[in-house]
Parts: structure tokens; sequence; C-alpha cells
């Protein structure tokens, strides 16, 4: 067991969590306001080939990483358009988009590269090296030589909480996710507010997907998302919507993650098939979601559309 709780165990979790962390986030900020947004999976998928493209063609990352912003909120405003303008499904809206996603990032593959699979290499986010961290056990390993969406994903917790509570923009989100027929009669245009809401999820969730395809392996692989958005939505509700609760639940499977990788090292002789390691974060997303889903209550407005009443 001392193989496999290691420093590089916990360095491995931080890596992991990243990309959920963000997407749990993004996932949040949406569901307090009202919306719904299963898309994350398909945002994320987007997002990361946005941001390997773009490193790709430009040869800088950050660029990559404007693209994901954008290829995200464009979605986003899709999502919006359909649930908050027409009053559509949230929950076929999301599926429609992440279907259209998957088919779509395929397609710019074939039709770019004349190839499917997956890009050649881009040029990845560069690490920031902290000089004073270097020397310092177990946190120089940790926190040191990370990119900066590692130092942005750890700092989310902090920022969401403050935005959410603690300023009028976010104040108002949470009450249009809960009453925002209160919310309209209070003169706080529940449209426009929750429309920023979708729109701040989305360019988080492309942020997500750009962690995977510019920092993790410098290329864009097709379905490289790998139910990553299901598994945020599954830390969503484990978190019951509450920013720390959420940030500690994405970190929880990012560490089971880190643990089958870990056991495939320390354990390359086990009888044990392969994949049952690599099924072990979906099988807890799935007793999560089966244990959790009847007991934790989202914001009251969830998934309602809103139509503001004639007078």
């Amino acid at each position: 067991m001392q193989n496999i709780f290691s420093e590089a165990l916990l360095a491995t979790t931080i890596n992991l969590s990243t990309p959920l962390i963000i997407a749990v986030f993004a996932g949040l900020i949406s569901e307090r306001s009202g919306v719904i947004n299963l898309a994350l999976e398909g945002m994320m998928l987007a997002g990361a080939c946005a941001a390997a493209l773009g490193s790709y063609f430009t040869g800088n990352p950050y660029i990559g990483l404007m693209a994901s912003i954008a290829i995200g909120m464009l979605m986003a405003l899709a999502h919006a358009y359909a649930t908050i303008t027409w009053r559509g499904d949230q929950i076929i809206s999301g599926l429609a988009l992440i279907v259209a996603s998957v088919g779509g990032t395929g397609f710019i593959l074939q039709l770019i590269f004349k190839h499917g699979g997956n890009t050649p290499d881009v040029t990845p986010l560069p690490r920031i090296i902290i000089p004073f961290l270097q020397n310092i056990p177990v946190l120089g390993v940790l926190i040191n030589k990370q990119t900066i969406l590692v130092y942005f994903a750890y700092l989310l917790p902090v920022l969401m909480y403050l935005f959410l509570y603690k300023t009028p923009l976010g104040m108002r989100i949470r009450a249009c996710g809960e009453d925002p027929r209160t919310a309209d009669t209070l003169g706080i245009n529940v449209y426009l507010t929750r429309y920023i809401a979708v729109l701040i999820s989305g360019a988080l969730a492309g942020l997500s997907g750009a962690y995977l395809s510019i920092v993790q392996l410098s290329k864009f692989q097709e379905n490289m998302s790998a139910g990553r958005g299901w598994i945020a939505i599954a830390a969503l509700i484990l978190g019951k919507w509450r920013p720390w609760s959420v940030f500690l639940a994405a970190l929880f499977f990012g560490f089971t993650d880190a643990i089958q990788l870990t056991m495939q090292v320390v354990f390359p002789d086990s009888k044990l098939p392969r994949e049952i390691f690599l099924s072990l974060p979906y099988i807890l997303t799935i007793l999560v979601l089966a244990g959790f889903v009847g007991k934790a209550i989202g914001p009251a407005a969830g998934g309602k559309p809103y139509e503001k009443e004639q007078l």
C-alpha cells in the first residue's frame, strides 16, 4: 500500500482532477441560475478540439485557450437560446449538443487532416516554475511546474464562492434558480441573468476541455472527454450544488482515477483485467448517481423554463 499512496499519486490526483473541477463549476453556475447544462460533455469535447486546432495552426497554446472559450460560449449560447428564449426542454437540448459535438469534431478532423482519430502533436501550455517552491518537500512536487489552468482550477472554489454569495450578480443568479418569479418582481431580468450564467458555464466547460488536449495529451483525440462531463455532473449532485462541496467531490473522482492508474503501475502482473481498473471512476459515478440523486435537492427552479407573466 505504501507504493500506492505516494507523492506521485497526489500529483496525479491534482492533474486528473483539474478538468473535473473546472467542469463541475461550469455545471454549478448554470444550474444555480435554473438552467440544467447536460451538455458539459459536448462542450468539453468541442473545447478540446478548438484548443488543439488553435495551438496547431498558430503555435500559440494561449490562442488555443481563447478558441476553447469561444466554442464553449457559442454552444452555451445555442443552449441558452433553445431553453431560455424558446423555453425548450433543457435535457433534450443538452443531449443534442453532445451528439452534435461528437459528430462535429470527428467531421472536422476528416475535413482538415483527411483522417479521423487524432490531430498531430500541438504546442502544449507551458508549465510555470515557482523558484521558492522547488526545494520544499511534497509541496514543491504538487504545486510547482503546473500550467495556468491548474492554478485557476484550484482557485475556482474561492472565486465561485465569492462570486455567487458576495456579488450582486451572483446573488441574482441564485435568486433566478430558486424563485425566478419573485426575482422578476424585484426588478431582476431573469432571462438576461440566466443567459449570463449559461455563457459563463460554456466558457468554463471549454477551458476544461482545453486542459485535455493542450496539457494532458498535447493533441486532440476523438471522444477524448471520455465521460468526464458526466462525472462532473455526478460531482455536482454529490456536492449538492455548493462550491466547496462540489470541489471536494471533483477531487474525490479525480483521486479514484489516479488510484486506478497507480494500481496498473504497481500491480502490472495482476490477474484482474485492465478494464476493471479503467472502469473504477465510472462505476463510482453510477453508484453516486444511484445513491444520491433522490436525496440531493438542487435549485428549486432548476430545469423549469421561465415565462414572464403578461400584464
